[in-house]
């Protein structure tokens, strides 16, 4: 029997309520199952270094003294082992900078099943990740119910077993049952060389927020707001509408917009989503454009504000 692998993230210095769920859940599982339980982790270290060319190396807890606290947690929680990777990158909740360090953990443990918390903060992005490195089955909002016969189900009735073949990722909702165990644990510590990818640039991990979800939008661009007669009927065709009016440097290329429609004056360059309707009034519409007005862009203005009765 393969193992049963729980994704622990940290809040703070302590393990994500949501994890400790998982690992609850995953005590059961093996249990049933006969199988060992892994908790694993990733953690931040610059003072342990990889081979750039190694794999996966098993090193002392010495130097991470902190982890004390949180081994204990994890062992009271049902943990049979714990796995630390550490690696030189500060662990955010996406794969570009976990990725290497739990691709370590997963080539080192080669588990049956993986467990993510719901609600933890890693689990939306590692969780799909993590199914699609092992070609596993994925069960979203799942939940271990019984006890003599533990098994995992979605909402769809999907289920695992012990005697199925392949690896599962399963996503593990509900509360955290009570649990008590041993706290002699065995820690591994494997430190990871090169865990973070060197293409993507961290700029934040608060997810990109979009203005204006709904509606419409005029966005006037640099060329047409340099003309005082297109600014001011730019200005009448938002109130028409009842849209906001935006402008460089209001507006920049990397500002992500989501309306309904976006009427663009002139040369406007914008990150639009896939449902947008784009209206373009410009002498060359372009292309991907769901409608426009060729031609000098003052007449246009008009044209359009005459054809909606606001052109007075």
């Amino acid at each position: 029997m393969g193992a049963v692998l729980v994704h622990i993230d940290l809040d703070g210095d302590r393990p994500h309520a949501a994890s400790l769920a998982a690992l609850a859940a995953g005590r059961l599982l093996a249990s049933s199952w006969g199988a060992t339980l892994y908790a694993a982790l990733v953690v931040h270290d610059t003072t342990t270094r990889a081979a750039p060319e190694s794999t996966a190396q098993v090193v002392s807890a010495g130097n991470l003294p902190a982890l004390e606290r949180t081994q204990e947690l994890l062992a009271r929680a049902g943990a049979d082992k714990i796995v630390v990777a550490l690696t030189d990158v500060a662990p955010s909740p996406l794969w570009a900078t976990v990725g290497g360090a739990w691709q370590g953990v997963l080539d080192h443990l080669r588990p049956r099943v993986v467990l993510f918390g719901a609600d933890s903060p890693s689990s939306a992005e590692l969780a799909p990740r993590t199914g699609a490195r092992l070609g596993a089955r994925l069960l979203l909002r799942a939940r271990a119910v019984g006890v003599e016969d533990v098994e995992l189900r979605d909402r769809d009735g999907g289920y695992v077993r012990s005697s199925d073949s392949g690896a599962a990722v399963a996503v593990i909702g509900g509360p955290q049952p009570a649990a008590g165990c041993d706290e002699d644990v065995d820690l591994v510590m494997l430190v990871m060389p090169g865990s973070s990818d060197d293409r993507v640039e961290l700029i934040g991990t608060q997810p990109a927020e979009l203005i204006h979800l709904t509606g419409a939008i005029v966005a006037l661009g640099e060329d047409a707001a340099a003309d005082a007669a297109i600014a001011k009927n730019a200005r009448k065709l938002a109130t028409a509408l009842g849209a906001p009016l935006v402008s460089p440097p209001t507006i920049a290329r990397s500002t992500p917009l989501s309306p309904d429609v976006l009427i663009a004056i002139g040369n406007v360059t914008a990150d639009v989503a896939g449902a947008t309707s784009l209206i373009r009034i410009a002498p060359n519409a372009g292309k991907q454009v769901d409608g426009a007005l060729t031609g000098p862009i003052g007449s246009s203005l008009i044209e359009l504000l005459d054809a909606l009765g606001g052109g007075s």
